[in-house]
Protein backbone atom coordinates (compact mmCIF):
# COMPACT_ATOMS: atom_id res chain seq x y z
CA UNK A 1 0.00 0.00 0.00
CA UNK A 2 1.39 3.41 -1.02
CA UNK A 3 1.89 6.05 1.68
CA UNK A 4 -0.85 8.67 1.47
CA UNK A 5 -0.45 10.04 4.97
CA UNK A 6 0.62 13.45 3.62
CA UNK A 7 -2.57 13.95 1.61
CA UNK A 8 -4.28 17.27 2.33
CA UNK A 9 -7.99 17.18 3.18
CA UNK A 10 -9.89 20.47 3.06
CA UNK A 11 -13.38 21.78 3.59
CA UNK A 12 -15.54 22.60 0.61
CA UNK A 13 -14.99 26.33 1.12
CA UNK A 14 -11.24 25.94 1.46
CA UNK A 15 -11.24 23.78 -1.65
CA UNK A 16 -12.98 26.54 -3.59
CA UNK A 17 -10.61 29.19 -2.22
CA UNK A 18 -7.55 27.20 -3.27
CA UNK A 19 -8.94 26.17 -6.63
CA UNK A 20 -10.24 29.58 -7.69
CA UNK A 21 -7.13 31.27 -6.33
CA UNK A 22 -5.11 29.23 -8.82
CA UNK A 23 -7.26 30.25 -11.82
CA UNK A 24 -5.38 32.97 -13.67
CA UNK A 25 -7.44 33.20 -16.83
CA UNK A 26 -6.97 35.67 -19.69
CA UNK A 27 -9.77 34.63 -22.03
CA UNK A 28 -9.82 35.69 -25.66
CA UNK A 29 -12.83 37.41 -27.17
CA UNK A 30 -14.75 36.86 -30.38
CA UNK A 31 -17.44 38.62 -32.35
CA UNK A 32 -20.61 36.62 -33.00
CA UNK A 33 -24.00 37.37 -34.59
CA UNK A 34 -26.61 38.56 -32.12
CA UNK A 35 -28.86 35.59 -32.94
CA UNK A 36 -26.07 33.22 -31.83
CA UNK A 37 -25.14 35.04 -28.64
CA UNK A 38 -27.80 33.73 -26.25
CA UNK A 39 -26.18 32.91 -22.91
CA UNK A 40 -22.79 34.33 -23.92
CA UNK A 41 -20.96 36.86 -21.75
CA UNK A 42 -20.43 40.31 -23.22
CA UNK A 43 -16.74 41.21 -23.51
CA UNK A 44 -17.18 44.86 -24.53
CA UNK A 45 -19.92 47.41 -23.98
CA UNK A 46 -22.66 47.19 -26.60
CA UNK A 47 -23.46 50.69 -27.88
CA UNK A 48 -26.26 52.19 -29.93
CA UNK A 49 -25.33 52.87 -33.54
CA UNK A 50 -28.07 55.49 -34.02
CA UNK A 51 -30.64 57.62 -32.26
CA UNK A 52 -33.92 55.84 -31.57
CA UNK A 53 -36.58 56.67 -32.27
CA UNK A 54 -35.11 58.59 -35.19
CA UNK A 55 -38.05 61.02 -35.35
CA UNK A 56 -41.07 62.07 -33.31
CA UNK A 57 -43.00 58.83 -32.82
CA UNK A 58 -46.59 58.03 -31.93
CA UNK A 59 -46.91 55.86 -28.84
CA UNK A 60 -50.55 54.78 -29.28
CA UNK A 61 -53.13 54.12 -31.99
CA UNK A 62 -54.44 57.64 -32.56
CA UNK A 63 -55.14 60.60 -34.80
CA UNK A 64 -52.29 63.05 -35.34
CA UNK A 65 -53.14 66.75 -35.00
CA UNK A 66 -51.42 70.11 -34.69
CA UNK A 67 -51.27 71.47 -31.16
CA UNK A 68 -51.60 75.02 -32.49
CA UNK A 69 -55.18 74.34 -33.65
CA UNK A 70 -56.24 73.30 -30.13
CA UNK A 71 -54.32 76.15 -28.49
CA UNK A 72 -56.08 78.67 -30.77
CA UNK A 73 -59.53 77.24 -29.96
CA UNK A 74 -58.82 77.42 -26.23
CA UNK A 75 -57.56 80.99 -26.55
CA UNK A 76 -60.72 82.04 -28.34
CA UNK A 77 -63.38 80.08 -26.47
CA UNK A 78 -61.78 79.31 -23.13
CA UNK A 79 -60.03 76.30 -21.65
CA UNK A 80 -61.44 73.00 -22.90
CA UNK A 81 -62.89 74.50 -26.09
CA UNK A 82 -62.40 72.13 -29.03
CA UNK A 83 -61.73 73.41 -32.55
CA UNK A 84 -64.43 73.25 -35.23
CA UNK A 85 -63.35 70.25 -37.32
CA UNK A 86 -66.22 70.24 -39.83
CA UNK A 87 -63.99 71.46 -42.63
CA UNK A 88 -60.86 69.56 -41.62
CA UNK A 89 -59.33 67.38 -44.27
CA UNK A 90 -57.33 64.23 -43.77
CA UNK A 91 -53.67 64.88 -44.50
CA UNK A 92 -54.07 68.61 -43.92
CA UNK A 93 -55.46 69.17 -40.41
CA UNK A 94 -55.42 65.54 -39.25
CA UNK A 95 -54.02 62.11 -40.11
CA UNK A 96 -54.11 58.60 -38.71
CA UNK A 97 -51.08 57.57 -36.61
CA UNK A 98 -50.38 54.14 -35.16
CA UNK A 99 -48.35 52.85 -32.23
CA UNK A 100 -44.60 52.94 -32.79
CA UNK A 101 -44.55 54.69 -36.15
CA UNK A 102 -43.18 58.11 -36.97
CA UNK A 103 -45.68 60.93 -36.63
CA UNK A 104 -46.86 62.17 -40.03
CA UNK A 105 -44.91 65.19 -41.25
CA UNK A 106 -46.33 68.47 -40.01
CA UNK A 107 -48.13 66.99 -36.99
CA UNK A 108 -46.86 67.16 -33.41
CA UNK A 109 -49.57 65.81 -31.08
CA UNK A 110 -51.72 62.66 -30.86
CA UNK A 111 -55.24 61.97 -29.60
CA UNK A 112 -55.94 58.33 -28.75
CA UNK A 113 -58.39 56.73 -31.17
CA UNK A 114 -60.96 56.09 -28.41
CA UNK A 115 -61.55 59.87 -28.21
CA UNK A 116 -62.12 60.18 -31.98
CA UNK A 117 -65.40 59.87 -33.90
CA UNK A 118 -65.02 59.21 -37.60
CA UNK A 119 -67.72 59.76 -40.27
CA UNK A 120 -67.59 59.37 -44.00
CA UNK A 121 -69.47 61.14 -46.81
CA UNK A 122 -70.95 59.35 -49.79
CA UNK A 123 -67.93 60.36 -51.86
CA UNK A 124 -65.59 58.82 -49.30
CA UNK A 125 -64.48 62.05 -47.64
CA UNK A 126 -63.66 61.38 -43.97
CA UNK A 127 -64.46 63.76 -41.11
CA UNK A 128 -63.28 63.64 -37.49
CA UNK A 129 -64.60 65.07 -34.25
CA UNK A 130 -63.07 64.74 -30.79
CA UNK A 131 -64.55 64.35 -27.33
CA UNK A 132 -61.30 65.31 -25.56
CA UNK A 133 -58.45 67.71 -26.20
CA UNK A 134 -54.76 66.85 -25.83
CA UNK A 135 -53.27 68.05 -22.54
CA UNK A 136 -50.17 69.63 -24.08
CA UNK A 137 -48.07 69.87 -27.21
CA UNK A 138 -46.43 66.51 -28.11
CA UNK A 139 -48.94 64.57 -25.95
CA UNK A 140 -49.17 60.92 -27.03
CA UNK A 141 -45.75 60.98 -28.70
CA UNK A 142 -42.17 59.98 -27.98
CA UNK A 143 -39.41 62.44 -28.90
CA UNK A 144 -36.57 61.51 -31.23
CA UNK A 145 -33.60 59.96 -29.40
CA UNK A 146 -35.52 59.41 -26.17
CA UNK A 147 -35.00 55.63 -26.16
CA UNK A 148 -31.32 55.69 -27.05
CA UNK A 149 -28.68 58.05 -28.43
CA UNK A 150 -25.92 57.09 -30.84
CA UNK A 151 -22.90 55.94 -28.82
CA UNK A 152 -24.93 55.28 -25.68
CA UNK A 153 -23.99 52.11 -23.79
CA UNK A 154 -26.95 49.75 -24.03
CA UNK A 155 -25.50 46.76 -22.14
CA UNK A 156 -22.24 46.82 -20.19
CA UNK A 157 -19.47 44.27 -20.60
CA UNK A 158 -19.70 41.37 -18.16
CA UNK A 159 -23.42 40.79 -18.56
CA UNK A 160 -24.66 37.36 -19.57
CA UNK A 161 -26.79 37.90 -22.65
CA UNK A 162 -30.47 37.09 -22.31
CA UNK A 163 -33.08 37.33 -25.09
CA UNK A 164 -34.28 40.68 -23.68
CA UNK A 165 -30.77 42.18 -23.58
CA UNK A 166 -30.01 40.95 -27.08
CA UNK A 167 -33.22 42.47 -28.40
CA UNK A 168 -32.14 45.78 -26.86
CA UNK A 169 -28.71 45.51 -28.48
CA UNK A 170 -30.22 44.62 -31.86
CA UNK A 171 -32.58 47.59 -31.46
CA UNK A 172 -29.48 49.78 -31.47
CA UNK A 173 -28.79 48.53 -35.02
CA UNK A 174 -26.11 46.04 -33.92
CA UNK A 175 -25.84 42.77 -35.82
CA UNK A 176 -22.90 41.36 -33.83
CA UNK A 177 -21.57 41.49 -30.28
CA UNK A 178 -18.11 40.93 -28.80
CA UNK A 179 -18.23 38.09 -26.27
CA UNK A 180 -15.79 36.16 -24.12
CA UNK A 181 -14.59 33.06 -25.92
CA UNK A 182 -15.85 29.77 -24.52
CA UNK A 183 -13.36 27.94 -22.30
CA UNK A 184 -12.00 24.70 -23.73
CA UNK A 185 -12.65 22.08 -21.07
CA UNK A 186 -10.99 18.69 -21.44
CA UNK A 187 -12.51 15.63 -19.78
CA UNK A 188 -10.26 12.63 -19.11
CA UNK A 189 -11.95 9.41 -17.94
CA UNK A 190 -9.60 6.93 -16.26
CA UNK A 191 -9.89 3.33 -15.18
CA UNK A 192 -9.04 -0.18 -16.36
CA UNK A 193 -12.66 -1.18 -15.82
CA UNK A 194 -14.17 1.30 -18.29
CA UNK A 195 -15.51 0.63 -21.78
CA UNK A 196 -17.32 3.02 -24.12
CA UNK A 197 -21.08 2.56 -24.66
CA UNK A 198 -22.06 0.11 -27.38
CA UNK A 199 -19.14 -2.27 -26.84
CA UNK A 200 -19.11 -5.69 -25.25
CA UNK A 201 -18.98 -5.41 -21.46
CA UNK A 202 -16.80 -8.17 -20.02
CA UNK A 203 -17.14 -9.42 -16.48
CA UNK A 204 -16.25 -6.69 -13.97
CA UNK A 205 -16.23 -3.90 -16.56
CA UNK A 206 -18.32 -0.70 -16.45
CA UNK A 207 -19.66 1.55 -19.18
CA UNK A 208 -18.08 5.02 -19.12
CA UNK A 209 -20.87 7.61 -18.89
CA UNK A 210 -19.39 10.45 -16.86
CA UNK A 211 -18.06 12.04 -20.05
CA UNK A 212 -21.66 12.49 -21.22
CA UNK A 213 -22.59 13.93 -17.83
CA UNK A 214 -19.63 16.33 -17.95
CA UNK A 215 -20.16 17.37 -21.56
CA UNK A 216 -23.80 18.27 -20.90
CA UNK A 217 -22.95 20.34 -17.84
CA UNK A 218 -19.94 22.06 -19.43
CA UNK A 219 -21.89 23.08 -22.53
CA UNK A 220 -24.86 24.25 -20.44
CA UNK A 221 -22.45 26.42 -18.43
CA UNK A 222 -20.98 27.99 -21.57
CA UNK A 223 -17.90 25.89 -22.23
CA UNK A 224 -16.72 23.65 -25.06
CA UNK A 225 -15.97 20.08 -24.01
CA UNK A 226 -13.31 17.81 -25.46
CA UNK A 227 -13.71 14.23 -24.29
CA UNK A 228 -10.41 12.36 -24.37
CA UNK A 229 -10.16 8.57 -24.81
CA UNK A 230 -10.39 6.39 -21.72
CA UNK A 231 -7.00 6.24 -20.00
CA UNK A 232 -6.06 2.97 -18.25
CA UNK A 233 -4.73 2.89 -14.71
CA UNK A 234 -1.16 3.22 -15.93
CA UNK A 235 1.09 5.94 -14.50
CA UNK A 236 2.81 6.82 -17.77
CA UNK A 237 -0.48 6.94 -19.71
CA UNK A 238 -2.13 9.13 -17.05
CA UNK A 239 0.85 11.47 -16.95
CA UNK A 240 0.88 11.82 -20.75
CA UNK A 241 -2.89 12.39 -20.96
CA UNK A 242 -2.90 15.08 -18.26
CA UNK A 243 0.00 17.03 -19.77
CA UNK A 244 -1.54 16.84 -23.25
CA UNK A 245 -4.93 18.06 -22.03
CA UNK A 246 -3.36 20.85 -19.94
CA UNK A 247 -1.59 22.13 -23.05
CA UNK A 248 -4.66 21.87 -25.30
CA UNK A 249 -7.36 23.12 -22.93
CA UNK A 250 -8.10 25.99 -20.59
CA UNK A 251 -9.54 23.73 -17.87
CA UNK A 252 -9.10 19.98 -17.35
CA UNK A 253 -11.40 17.55 -15.55
CA UNK A 254 -9.72 14.33 -14.43
CA UNK A 255 -12.24 11.66 -13.50
CA UNK A 256 -11.66 8.78 -11.06
CA UNK A 257 -8.35 7.23 -10.01
CA UNK A 258 -7.99 9.59 -7.05
CA UNK A 259 -8.89 7.26 -4.21
CA UNK A 260 -6.74 4.84 -2.22
CA UNK A 261 -6.95 1.75 -4.43
CA UNK A 262 -3.78 0.08 -5.59
CA UNK A 263 -4.51 1.15 -9.19
CA UNK A 264 -5.33 4.78 -8.34
CA UNK A 265 -2.38 6.72 -9.75
CA UNK A 266 -3.92 10.07 -10.65
CA UNK A 267 -2.85 12.02 -7.57
CA UNK A 268 0.73 10.79 -7.74
CA UNK A 269 0.99 11.64 -11.42
CA UNK A 270 -0.44 15.09 -10.78
CA UNK A 271 2.21 15.64 -8.13
CA UNK A 272 4.87 14.68 -10.68
CA UNK A 273 3.72 16.99 -13.48
CA UNK A 274 2.19 19.87 -11.51
CA UNK A 275 1.11 21.17 -8.12
CA UNK A 276 -1.64 19.46 -6.13
CA UNK A 277 -3.65 22.07 -4.24
CA UNK A 278 -5.54 19.52 -2.15
CA UNK A 279 -6.07 15.77 -2.33
CA UNK A 280 -9.55 15.28 -0.89
CA UNK A 281 -12.47 17.09 0.70
CA UNK A 282 -14.30 16.57 3.98
CA UNK A 283 -17.59 15.50 2.43
CA UNK A 284 -19.03 12.36 0.94
CA UNK A 285 -19.98 11.34 -1.63
CA UNK A 286 -17.20 13.12 -3.50
CA UNK A 287 -14.60 12.67 -0.75
CA UNK A 288 -11.83 12.07 -3.27
CA UNK A 289 -12.26 15.34 -5.13
CA UNK A 290 -8.98 17.15 -5.78
CA UNK A 291 -7.53 20.19 -7.49
CA UNK A 292 -4.18 20.74 -9.17
CA UNK A 293 -2.39 23.06 -11.55
CA UNK A 294 -0.46 21.62 -14.50
CA UNK A 295 1.50 24.02 -16.69
CA UNK A 296 -0.76 26.86 -15.55
CA UNK A 297 -3.98 24.97 -16.29
CA UNK A 298 -6.36 24.14 -13.42
CA UNK A 299 -7.15 20.43 -13.16
CA UNK A 300 -10.36 19.58 -11.33
CA UNK A 301 -10.26 16.06 -9.95
CA UNK A 302 -13.71 14.49 -9.83
CA UNK A 303 -14.41 11.27 -7.96
CA UNK A 304 -15.42 8.29 -10.05
CA UNK A 305 -19.00 7.11 -9.41
CA UNK A 306 -21.66 9.10 -11.32
CA UNK A 307 -23.59 9.84 -8.11
CA UNK A 308 -20.65 11.77 -6.71
CA UNK A 309 -19.40 13.10 -10.04
CA UNK A 310 -22.71 14.85 -10.77
CA UNK A 311 -22.74 17.19 -7.81
CA UNK A 312 -18.96 17.53 -7.34
CA UNK A 313 -18.89 19.05 -10.81
CA UNK A 314 -21.57 21.47 -9.56
CA UNK A 315 -19.46 22.19 -6.47
CA UNK A 316 -16.06 22.65 -8.13
CA UNK A 317 -16.18 22.72 -11.94
CA UNK A 318 -19.08 25.18 -12.24
CA UNK A 319 -17.26 27.85 -10.14
CA UNK A 320 -14.14 27.50 -12.29
CA UNK A 321 -16.10 28.03 -15.51
CA UNK A 322 -17.93 31.02 -14.00
CA UNK A 323 -14.55 32.47 -12.95
CA UNK A 324 -13.43 32.20 -16.59
CA UNK A 325 -16.34 34.43 -17.57
CA UNK A 326 -15.94 36.81 -14.63
CA UNK A 327 -19.36 35.82 -13.28
CA UNK A 328 -20.23 35.05 -9.63
CA UNK A 329 -18.51 31.76 -8.92
CA UNK A 330 -20.27 30.25 -5.94
CA UNK A 331 -23.67 28.60 -6.04
CA UNK A 332 -26.68 30.64 -5.04
CA UNK A 333 -28.00 29.94 -1.55
CA UNK A 334 -31.54 29.94 -0.18
CA UNK A 335 -33.14 29.42 3.19
CA UNK A 336 -35.73 26.63 3.22
CA UNK A 337 -37.68 24.66 5.80
CA UNK A 338 -36.91 20.99 6.04
CA UNK A 339 -39.88 18.88 4.98
CA UNK A 340 -38.67 15.59 6.49
CA UNK A 341 -35.72 14.40 8.54
CA UNK A 342 -32.79 13.08 6.55
CA UNK A 343 -32.34 9.36 6.05
CA UNK A 344 -29.61 7.82 8.19
CA UNK A 345 -26.82 5.63 6.99
CA UNK A 346 -23.68 7.64 7.46
CA UNK A 347 -21.97 10.48 5.69
CA UNK A 348 -21.99 9.33 2.11
CA UNK A 349 -20.98 5.81 2.99
CA UNK A 350 -19.13 6.84 6.13
CA UNK A 351 -20.24 5.08 9.28
CA UNK A 352 -21.45 6.53 12.54
CA UNK A 353 -18.44 5.36 14.54
CA UNK A 354 -15.84 8.07 15.19
CA UNK A 355 -12.17 7.33 14.64
CA UNK A 356 -10.64 6.03 17.84
CA UNK A 357 -14.00 5.09 19.44
CA UNK A 358 -13.64 1.38 19.01
CA UNK A 359 -14.06 -1.01 16.12
CA UNK A 360 -16.59 0.17 13.61
CA UNK A 361 -17.89 -1.83 10.67
CA UNK A 362 -15.11 -2.83 8.30
CA UNK A 363 -17.06 -1.83 5.19
CA UNK A 364 -17.66 1.81 6.19
CA UNK A 365 -15.34 4.74 6.77
CA UNK A 366 -15.32 6.70 10.04
CA UNK A 367 -17.14 10.04 10.18
CA UNK A 368 -14.04 11.79 11.51
CA UNK A 369 -10.50 11.69 10.25
CA UNK A 370 -7.76 10.49 12.56
CA UNK A 371 -7.00 14.04 13.66
CA UNK A 372 -10.63 14.61 14.65
CA UNK A 373 -11.86 16.85 11.83
CA UNK A 374 -15.56 16.75 11.04
CA UNK A 375 -17.01 15.08 7.98
CA UNK A 376 -20.16 16.06 6.08
CA UNK A 377 -22.75 14.08 4.17
CA UNK A 378 -24.00 15.78 1.01
CA UNK A 379 -27.79 15.66 0.98
CA UNK A 380 -29.94 16.44 -2.03
CA UNK A 381 -33.37 18.06 -1.71
CA UNK A 382 -36.31 19.14 -3.86
CA UNK A 383 -38.18 22.40 -3.40
CA UNK A 384 -41.90 22.49 -2.67
CA UNK A 385 -44.46 24.57 -0.78
CA UNK A 386 -46.64 23.44 2.07
CA UNK A 387 -50.34 24.07 1.54
CA UNK A 388 -51.24 27.49 2.90
CA UNK A 389 -47.58 28.46 3.42
CA UNK A 390 -45.73 31.15 1.49
CA UNK A 391 -42.38 29.75 2.64
CA UNK A 392 -40.15 27.56 0.51
CA UNK A 393 -39.72 24.02 1.80
CA UNK A 394 -37.37 21.26 0.70
CA UNK A 395 -37.88 17.50 0.78
CA UNK A 396 -34.79 15.29 1.03
CA UNK A 397 -34.15 12.50 -1.43
CA UNK A 398 -35.54 9.19 -0.22
CA UNK A 399 -32.10 7.66 0.31
CA UNK A 400 -28.53 8.67 1.11
CA UNK A 401 -27.54 7.76 -2.46
CA UNK A 402 -30.52 8.71 -4.68
CA UNK A 403 -30.73 6.90 -7.99
CA UNK A 404 -30.30 8.97 -11.18
CA UNK A 405 -34.00 9.61 -11.90
CA UNK A 406 -34.63 10.84 -8.36
CA UNK A 407 -31.34 12.77 -8.21
CA UNK A 408 -32.21 14.49 -11.49
CA UNK A 409 -35.28 16.03 -9.84
CA UNK A 410 -33.35 17.48 -6.92
CA UNK A 411 -32.95 21.28 -6.69
CA UNK A 412 -30.38 21.92 -3.99
CA UNK A 413 -27.68 20.53 -1.70
CA UNK A 414 -27.14 20.58 2.06
CA UNK A 415 -23.99 19.51 3.88
CA UNK A 416 -25.05 17.59 6.96
CA UNK A 417 -22.53 17.29 9.77
CA UNK A 418 -23.01 13.66 10.76
CA UNK A 419 -21.93 14.34 14.34
CA UNK A 420 -23.89 17.54 14.98
CA UNK A 421 -27.32 15.98 15.29
CA UNK A 422 -30.21 15.71 12.85
CA UNK A 423 -32.10 18.88 11.90
CA UNK A 424 -35.79 18.48 12.67
CA UNK A 425 -38.89 18.81 10.51
CA UNK A 426 -39.60 22.48 9.82
CA UNK A 427 -36.13 23.63 10.80
CA UNK A 428 -34.62 26.36 8.61
CA UNK A 429 -31.63 25.23 6.54
CA UNK A 430 -29.40 27.21 4.21
CA UNK A 431 -29.00 25.21 1.00
CA UNK A 432 -26.96 25.58 -2.19
CA UNK A 433 -29.07 25.85 -5.33
CA UNK A 434 -28.09 23.43 -8.06
CA UNK A 435 -26.78 25.36 -11.09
Amino acid sequence: MRDQSSHVEVSRQEALDRLLGACHFAPATERVPVDRAFGRVLAADAKAQLDMPNCLTCNMDSVAVRWADFAAAAAEGGEGTLPDTSAWKRGVEWEFANTGIGMPEGFDTAIVIEHVQLTEDADGTQHVTFDAAPSRQFAGTTPAGSRMKKGQVLVEAGNQLTPLLLSLIAGGNNTTVEVIAKPRVGFIPTGNELVTPGNAVARGKNIETNSLLAKGKIEAWGGECTVYPIVPDDPAAIRQAVVRAARECDIVVLNAGSSKGNDDWNIEMLEEVGQVLYHETNHGPGHHSSASVVEGTPVVGISGPPGGAAFTMDFYLYPVIMTWFGLPAELDTLQVRLGKMFSTGGAGGHGAKKAGEGAGKGEVRPTLTADGREFFSVKQLQFYQEEGSAELWAMPASSTHPKPVEADGMDCYYLLNADAGQPLYGEILEVDVRP
